[in-house]
C-alpha cells in the first residue's frame, strides 16, 4: 500500500469517528492534524466525501471550541450511509477516486497561537437553520441545505457562499472589510445586517440596515441601501424595494415577495424538500409571481405556486415533478396561501 493510500486510510479512520471522539483522541486528532498539510487535506476529504453537517460541527470544536455555538437538535430529514456503516476499504478507495475531479477540497487551518487567518466551513442539512457566532464577532444565520467557508485574517474577512443563504449582523471593523462572494458577485458590507440568498443562476442581496456595496463583473459597483433587494446574474443588476418592517423571508421559513423567479423559488423549496424537486420545462424558470408560501411545506406551497401558472405537481414517484414541457405566457402571477 502506498504512503498516500496508508494517509487516507488514517484519515478514514478519523472521520469514521470525528462526531464521537473523547477529549483526549480531540488532543490526538489535533496533534495528528498539525503534522502536514497533507493530514488536514485528507481528513478534509472524507469530511466533504460524507457531507454530513454533524462532521462539520464536530471539526469546529475541534478547530476552537469557543467560537461554536451551543449545539442545535438536527432534523435529517435526509438519508445518507452512516460512517461507521461503511467499510473503511470504501471511503479510501471513495476519497482516491474524488481526489481528480473535486476541484476545491474543503480545507482548514488550526486557530492557535500567532495564527493570522482561519478558515472554518459551516453546513446545514436539508430543512435545518443554524445560527453561528463568527469570530470576529459578527453573527450569522445559516439557511436549509446551505454550506458557506469563511476565511478571516488580519486584513480582511471574506466569505464564500458555496451552497443556499445566509444572513448577517455584521461588527463593525473598518480595517477588515466583510466580503460575501457568489459566482454572481461579491457584497461588502459598509456596517450592516443583510442577507445573501442564491438561487437559480441568480444572488439575491437583500438588506435590512446600512448599506451593502454589490459589485458584478462587466457592472459598475453599486451600494445597496436598507430597504431593497438586489438581483445579480449574467453580469446585471436588477434593483428593488420591500418592506422591512413587514417582510418575513426564509429566516421565518417563508417563501414571500414580488416578482419571485420560478427558478428560485424552486431552489430554495428543495432545502426544505426530503425528496428531489424537478422543474420539467426549464423555460418557466424567468416566469415571475407574487405571494407568500410556507418553505416547510414543499410540497403545499408547489401545488399553489403551479396553479397560479396551470402547472400540474407530482409527487406519485420519487421525485417530485412540476409543470409539464410546455410553453407558459411570460405574465407576472399573484397568490397568498389563506
Amino acid at each position: 500500500m502506498t504512503d498516500a493510500m496508508l494517509l487516507l486510510e488514517e484519515a478514514a479512520d478519523w472521520a469514521d469517528r470525528l462526531d464521537a471522539l473523547s477529549p483526549d483522541a480531540r488532543v490526538e486528532l489535533r496533534a495528528w492534524l498539525d503534522r502536514s498539510g497533507a493530514h488536514r487535506e485528507a481528513l478534509s476529504r472524507m469530511v466533504r466525501l460524507l457531507g454530513d453537517p454533524a462532521l462539520f460541527a464536530a471539526i469546529e470544536q475541534i478547530e476552537k471550541p469557543t467560537i461554536s455555538p451551543p449545539p442545535r437538535p438536527r432534523i435529517r430529514a435526509w438519508s445518507r450511509v452512516a460512517p461507521s456503516r461503511m467499510p473503511r476499504r470504501v471511503m479510501v478507495g471513495m476519497a482516491a477516486a474524488l481526489a481528480v475531479t473535486v476541484a476545491t477540497p474543503l480545507v482548514w487551518r488550526l486557530a492557535g497561537p500567532g495564527a493570522s487567518s482561519v478558515t472554518h466551513v459551516y453546513a446545514t442539512a436539508t430543512a435545518e437553520q443554524r445560527e453561528v457566532a463568527l469570530p470576529d464577532g459578527s453573527d450569522m444565520t445559516l439557511d436549509a441545505a446551505s454550506h458557506i467557508a469563511i476565511a478571516f485574517s488580519d486584513r480582511a474577512r471574506n466569505l464564500t457562499l458555496q451552497q443556499g443563504a445566509a444572513r448577517f449582523e455584521v461588527r463593525h471593523d473598518a480595517a477588515r472589510p466583510f466580503a460575501v462572494s457568489t459566482p454572481e458577485g461579491q457584497m461588502v458590507a459598509l456596517g450592516t445586517n443583510f442577507s445573501v440568498d442564491r438561487g437559480a443562476g441568480t444572488s439575491e442581496l437583500r438588506v435590512y440596515r446600512g448599506r451593502v456595496r454589490l459589485t458584478v463583473p462587466g457592472q459598475p459597483a453599486m451600494v445597496v441601501t436598507a430597504g431593497h433587494w438586489a438581483e445579480a446574474g449574467a453580469g446585471r443588476i436588477t434593483l428593488h424595494d420591500f418592506d422591512v418592517e413587514r417582510y418575513q423571508g426564509w429566516q421565518d421559513r417563508w417563501l414571500s415577495g414580488d416578482s419571485i423567479r420560478l427558478g428560485d423559488a424552486i431552489t430554495r423549496l428543495r432545502r426544505y424538500s426530503t425528496r428531489p424537486i424537478e422543474l420539467l420545462n426549464p423555460g418557466l424558470a424567468d416566469e415571475r409571481f407574487n405571494g407568500r408560501f410556507r418553505l416547510d411545506h414543499p410540497v403545499e406551497s408547489l401545488t399553489l405556486i403551479g396553479a397560479l401558472f396551470d402547472q400540474p405537481v407530482s409527487t406519485d414517484g420519487p421525485v417530485i415533478e412540476f409543470g409539464r414541457p410546455s410553453a407558459s405566457s411570460n405574465r407576472t402571477r399573484s397568490r397568498s396561501p389563506e
